[in-house]
């Protein structure tokens, strides 16, 4: 389907099927007047990653009291409880250290810019790359601590990119969760929001919610049958805030977004990244905005399950490897190209009968120390998914591919490497991220290349406050978004290790405004 076409049908569509589909919302709820309230907050916080869990401790460190985070799942974090936690920032110290001293906020704005297509709300995107560097304090702050050596990753000019010490998401969020409780906030699992509830003046007062609320981990459909738990009403005194994530594994809506994908498409998110809590608050009266706009991470195998145990590692394969097309021997497309880009070309590459052939990332000995965390290239290699070999030649027969055009590709590269140019003129890849490294090193190492869906762009729309934005184009009062539930931020294709910093960024904003809320 195309873009405009979408746009013109689509989004109609997806508010008719909001209102009709969620199972908790068939129910008709009393106004706002006639609620008898079960329990008061003085903010309920949807979801429980890094964007609610920032929105939390932002709101009790500006004096709430009553702060509850509620949560579908019967665990906490969501997707940055099982990401890599990689984060994006100009100006750190580890940047500075590794020699990168000519990065900025003006110049992350400009890549951030630049791989939105410009579709970027201006004032959105300008607050994320902007309030970067504070977002790094305030976990380093918090007890996180990263890996020193940065790295780059697709559509970035600099290398600017993060990775913690403990290479999961978890490792950040459980410190921030801790300090979340200490500090008088509560969380309440297997909790799912059915509905916001607003006054006769607009102005969100509270949530409809289920407690006891199980969910099916083998059914993709639980926003439309799953009706368990017990209806509850909570009141929020000051404001309601969703960070309750993305929707790529909502197979529903994202195959009428694309056909392309089914039911068994394969992606990397937890299961509970569906789109009930966008639907939510589409029947609150907030506007959708990209939704159209589905991003795949090109940093997946076809040797993996889901995200699988070579992700972290893959980007470090390219940034001082090269992919080859096991067919001819010769390198296939840009490395670096941002994630739509890199994604297209990885589905180009196909067999005579239609299906996809898969391109070798090769890299020789000289990668493995600069790789942030030994870790992330151990479990791959343990898991099969990155093989090593002694000799070039042992890759080249085990994966078929041609050994004199690969060695001759492979010397091509270099010798590029050699005259110090900036970019490859075959595909237009930067080359200084390489860092001078000449392939030829042995042991070898090969690494099968796909893509799998992994994030959206689009979700509700809001101002540079969190304030989620109503159909009459003003804020509906009470109401704030923050993280992937969002659009706006990203354009048309977000730069890997902006969604962490997306979640950081404003979910502090939203704990400021409702906090700071009459």
């Amino acid at each position: 389907m195309q873009k405009r076409e979408f746009l013109k049908g689509g989004l109609a569509a997806l508010g008719g099927f909001g209102f009709m589909s969620a199972a908790g919302a068939a129910e008709k709820h009393p106004e706002a007047k006639e609620i008898k309230w079960d329990e008061t907050w003085d903010t309920i916080i949807v979801g429980s990653g890094i964007a609610a869990t920032c929105a939390g401790n932002e709101a009790l460190d500006l004096g709430l009291k009553k702060v509850i985070m509620v949560e579908k799942m019967p665990v906490f974090g969501g997707n940055s409880a099982i990401t890599g936690f990689w984060i994006n920032v100009p100006g750190t110290p580890e940047q500075i250290a590794h020699g990168v001293k000519d990065d900025s906020p003006e110049l992350f704005l400009k890549d951030t810019l630049k791989a939105g297509e410009y579709f970027n709300d201006p004032k959105l995107a300008h607050a994320l790359c902007f309030e970067a560097l504070d977002a790094y304090n305030y976990l380093i702050k918090n007890g996180c601590r990263f890996a020193k050596t940065p790295f780059i990753q697709g559509g970035h000019s600099k290398i600017r990119s993060l990775a913690p010490e403990v290479s999961a998401g978890i490792s950040v969020l459980i410190p921030l969760h801790r300090k979340f409780l200490e500090k008088g906030g509560v969380m309440r699992k297997n909790t799912i929001v059915d509905e916001v509830i607003k006054d006769e003046n607009g102005r969100a007062v509270g949530v409809a919610v289920r407690e006891n609320y199980v969910f099916d981990i083998n059914s993709r459909d639980n926003d439309l049958t799953n009706k368990t738990g017990v209806r509850k009403y909570y009141r929020a005194a000051k404001g309601v805030i969703f960070g309750a994530g993305g929707f790529v594994n909502d197979w529903r809506l994202c195959s009428m977004i694309d056909p392309k994908i089914t039911k068994d498409t394969e992606g990397t998110n937890h299961p509970g990244a569906t789109a009930g809590a966008l639907f939510t608050l589409i029947r609150a009266g907030g506007i959708p905005v990209h939704i159209d706009y589905i991003q795949w991470g090109p940093w997946c195998s076809p040797d993996d399950k889901g995200i699988g145990m070579g992700a972290d590692v893959c980007d470090y394969i390219k940034q001082y490897g090269a992919a080859f097309d096991p067919k001819t021997g010769k390198r296939c497309f840009n490395e670096l190209g941002n994630r739509t880009e890199l994604t297209n070309d990885i589905f180009s590459l196909r067999n005579e009968d239609g299906s996809q052939r898969f391109a070798v990332l090769i890299a020789d000995s000289q990668f493995v120390p600069k790789v942030s965390i030994a870790r992330y290239l151990n479990k791959s290699l343990k898991s099969g998914t990155t093989k090593k070999f002694e000799t070039l030649e042992a890759l080249a027969e085990y994966y078929g591919i041609p050994l004199e055009p690969l060695k001759a590709e492979i010397a091509k590269y270099n010798g590029w490497i050699k005259e110090g140019r900036e970019f490859d003129p075959e595909f237009h890849r930067p080359l200084t991220p390489n860092e001078g490294v000449l392939m030829g090193k042995g042991p070898w190492y090969g690494h099968r290349l796909t893509s799998k869906l992994h994030y959206t762009m689009g979700g509700i729309k809001i101002n540079e406050k969190a304030e989620v934005i109503g159909q009459d184009f003003n804020p509906i009062p009470g109401l704030y978004a923050a993280g992937e539930i969002t659009g706006g931020v990203h354009g048309v294709t977000r730069l890997g290790g902006n969604s962490v910093l997306d979640g950081i960024v404003f979910g502090r904003i939203a704990g400021r405004s409702v906090a700071q809320a009459e």
